[in-house]
């Protein structure tokens, strides 16, 4: 075999047995890490739900009587300004009492004016219905205007988190494999329900009272972030 051809076969398997010895690339390790950013708004939407609730000794006196309260509130409501009005469930049962029929049928009232709705429950409490509940939350409108804000600070926590658990491991941040990013959510909507206020139909009735308070509104987001050794 001529020299240069030996010298070629010997520098080709020194190479091969340099390349078999040499250990495989270390594989990333990969960091976990969830990271919700929050803050409180202030509720802004006001739900109030009334009843229009009658008793009697024929199933047809009662629901008569019920039809024209509540068709008397929806004109009402319809004639307000910044209230929104939908009726609910309606039923007439058989009772054992000396009046052996009841009903009654909800209508519930929304709106961001929250002095309108109120007035308007008020009013409609001196006319006979009877308040089932009343609770604020913060609108669709407001949480969203608060999703980007909040997006950019999760996002930003979880990224100086990440390199901070990396600089502790001796390790660098390499890049992201998943990242997930929710909607803004809310936490403490509605105030609770309370029990019925039976209004006198000829008094004159006062507004209810209510106070918006505030709701949490958070966004999370979650990622697998990949970490490995530091470049020299």
């Amino acid at each position: 075999m001529p020299h240069w051809l030996l010298a070629m076969v010997l520098v080709v398997a020194s190479a091969s047995r340099t390349l078999a010895e040499a250990p495989p690339p270390a594989q990333p390790t990969v960091l976990h890490l969830t990271q919700t950013a929050e803050k409180k708004l202030t509720r802004d939407l006001l739900h109030v739900e009334l009843r229009a609730e009658r008793t009697g000794v024929d199933a047809v006196s009662v629901e008569s009587q019920i039809n024209q309260m509540m068709a008397k509130a929806l004109d009402q409501a319809k004639q307000t300004k910044g209230v929104e009005a939908e009726t609910g469930s309606y039923s007439v049962n058989h009772v054992e009492t000396p009046a052996p029929w009841s009903g009654s049928q909800s209508l519930f009232l929304s709106g961001s004016d929250s002095a309108a709705v109120l007035k308007l429950a008020g009013a409609l409490q001196g006319q006979g219905l009877v308040m089932s509940s009343m609770g604020y939350e913060a609108s669709r409108k407001v949480v969203n205007g608060a999703e980007d804000e909040l997006t950019s600070q999760a996002l930003s926590a979880l990224d100086k988190r990440a390199a901070s658990i990396a600089e502790q491991m001796h390790l660098a941040v390499l890049g992201y494999r998943d990242l997930t990013v929710g909607n803004a959510q809310t936490a403490g909507q509605l105030m609770p329900r309370f029990g019925p206020m039976v209004a006198d139909a000829a008094a004159a009735m006062p507004a209810p009272v209510a106070a918006p308070g505030g709701a949490t509104v958070s966004v999370t987001v979650n990622a697998d972030i990949l970490l490995g050794a530091k470049q020299p």
